[in-house]
């Protein structure tokens, strides 16, 4: 009698566990996919390298404007373009991290 409670005991918990199991991996809810799900990630590295190499040798050119200025350029004048060339690295870089791209976008002209 002890056996046959035992052996009882031990199919109710497997079929438990049985049951478990199988309502772990229940996807509760998603559609089914076919196919093969794959997680990837963007490595940024080549982007930053240029936007950094970019970022370095326009800030040293700015300088040497600064430095030596245009006779045909105001200060106000130099001041808004180096502005500007600022903000459309800062938007090329923004628009290559959005892209996921390994290297800067060209400029818009």
């Amino acid at each position: 009698m002890s056996v046959r409670r035992h052996l009882k005991t031990l199919i109710t918990l497997t079929a438990v566990a049985s049951v478990a199991s199988f309502a772990a991996c229940s996807p509760h809810g998603r559609q089914p996919q076919s196919g093969v799900d794959l997680s990837a990630q963007w490595d940024s590295g080549p982007l930053d390298q240029a936007y950094g190499r970019e970022r370095s040798d326009m800030l040293v050119r700015h300088k040497q404007e600064i430095a030596n200025p245009r006779a045909d350029e105001s200060n106000n004048q130099r001041d808004a373009r180096q502005s500007k060339e600022r903000q459309d690295l800062e938007a090329r870089y923004a628009r290559g991290k959005a892209a996921h791209s390994q290297s800067l976008p060209p400029q818009e002209q």
